[in-house]
């Protein structure tokens, strides 16, 4: 691996290679350090310590990363770029919103959004960022996209007072990053990017206010890797490099093409010369991690239970059915044997006679 970092040098980037004992020294020297990543799982350990030798970026899919630089108070124009890329058309982002809202009443659901923009058009748009896909269906983008509405219906509504009409309201996008996707988009092997809206029949066009966009980012980096060679990849390509892969051939590949990316890439690299605060964010990265993974057991055991129930139930309807049958054929049975005992005392009758 060092090797290949060594092909090419950009200043500020990789170009400061460490070696394994050289960084395994340094976490050991700090105690803070060292007691964080010790509490951290293999995996993580290894991708912490190739990260400060210098021979791996990180994955913006960890979600502290992610907040961290595409923070919309200090990098608005980074995340007004790389929106408008996903949603195909210029956006400027205004100001970020609060992720969580009041509850409507005391037993109200309290949804938390991961990033949350209001855009200078007055449209929003939710970022969510999901190692497991699984996490993020449908139905529960629809309550997310429901859940903007109803904050942008009641600002604009509380602003405009009786002038209020529903055609003040902005569009809402809904936007879903997953880095292992489900069954559903995996099949559309060749597609990674869905960007979806209410359609009707009849080809009517009411305008609604809902958009919704899904990435599958493990689509993407297949599409790419067959991608033929030579190809000029486009800034929305490069964007989900930054934000999808650690691999050092994919960072040279993305500045190459747009080499603006370099500063972004520095900016993370900086991290390698602060393990502290890398290690803490590894940290609330593997925490998030385990927590949804958690959760993803839970509804991998809830689904089971209710197919199990669902089995069970329909064997109890499949013995009810067939006890009805054995009840029926013995009832035919049994009128068969009356029927025989009366030909029989015909039989005796007339035999006495």
């Amino acid at each position: 691996m060092a090797n290949a970092v060594q092909e090419k040098r950009h200043p500020g980037i990789f170009d400061d290679v460490k070696t394994r004992s050289g960084v395994l020294k340094e976490i050991q020297g700090n105690p803070v350090t060292h007691d964080a990543f010790l509490r951290l799982d293999e995996e993580f350990q290894e991708r912490f310590v190739e990260f400060c030798m210098g021979v791996r970026g990180v994955k913006m899919t960890c979600d502290p990363f992610f907040k961290k630089f595409f923070n919309a108070e200090i990098y608005p124009e980074r995340l007004s770029r790389f929106l408008s890329e996903i949603l195909g058309h210029p956006l400027e982002v205004k100001r970020m919103l609060p992720n969580e809202r009041q509850r409507i009443t005391d037993m109200g659901s309290l949804m938390i959004l991961d990033v949350l923009v209001e855009f200078a058009t007055g449209e929003l748009a939710d970022v969510e960022i999901q190692k497991i896909g699984y996490r993020f269906p449908g139905q529960r983008a629809s309550c997310y996209s429901s859940d903007m509405v109803m904050r942008q219906y009641e600002r604009v509504k509380g602003i405009k007072g009786d002038r209020f009409t529903y055609r003040d309201m902005k569009k809402v996008y809904t936007i879903v990053i997953m880095e292992n996707s489900t069954r559903e988009f995996r099949k559309m092997s060749g597609q990674y990017i869905h960007r979806g809206k209410y359609e009707y029949d009849t080809g009517i066009e009411p305008e609604h206010l809902e958009r919704m966009c899904y990435i599958a980012l493990d689509n993407f980096l297949d599409i790419m890797d067959n991608k033929r060679k030579g190809t000029q990849m486009s800034e929305l390509e490069a964007w989900l490099y930054f934000i999808g892969s650690d691999k050092v051939e994919h960072i040279y590949k993305v500045i190459e093409s747009y080499p603006w990316f370099a500063d972004l890439y520095r900016e993370i690299n900086e991290f390698r010369y602060h393990p502290e605060e890398a290690v803490r964010m590894f940290s609330d990265a593997l925490r998030i991690m385990d927590r949804n993974t958690v959760w993803y057991m839970i509804d991998e055991e809830k689904q089971k239970r209710q197919k199990a129930e669902e089995r069970a139930e329909g064997a109890e309807k499949r013995a009810e059915g067939a006890e009805q049958k054995l009840s029926e054929q013995q009832q035919e049975l049994d009128k068969k044997e009356q029927e025989i005992e009366k030909l029989q005392a015909i039989i005796d009758g007339l035999q006495k006679k």
